[in-house]
């Protein structure tokens, strides 16, 4: 059945058929299990003419269907009101979200190694030897 998450991505990119996800209830629980955000990779052409997944793809067809990222934000805790932009990057494509990964993981890795080369990322010393 699967665990509730944050975000939870569904990946139909590789689907040629319809197949398994014809069974309603098994799109309800992938549907169902997230918490923050739900990105359906996929060819929408391919299921919106589904009869039994009409209604959830009929709901998928008034949003967005480009991938916009909020790559200032660090958290699910944000200021800004609900319904209002922040500073959305759009992405075309899988190189240009590839590109974006590399960026985001290289900027983590350099914070990483700037904490630990000054000293704050060590452990802590322990304590004294006993015999």
């Amino acid at each position: 059945q699967g665990q509730q998450n944050d975000y939870i991505i569904v990946s139909l990119v590789r689907t040629q058929h319809v197949g398994h996800l014809r069974d309603v209830r098994r799109l309800i629980v992938t549907m169902s299990r997230a918490r923050f955000g739900l990105y359906v990779f996929g060819r929408f052409s391919l299921f919106e003419n589904c009869f039994e997944l009409a209604p959830v793809f009929n709901r998928f067809a008034k949003r967005p269907r480009k991938l916009s990222l909020e790559l200032d934000e660090k958290s699910c805790e944000v200021d800004r009101a609900t319904g209002t932009a922040g500073n959305p990057t759009l992405v075309k494509d899988l190189p240009e979200m590839w590109n974006l990964l590399q960026d985001q993981m290289k900027a983590q890795f350099q914070a990483a190694a700037k904490v630990v080369s000054s000293g704050k990322g060590r452990p802590a010393a322990a304590g004294p030897a006993m015999s």
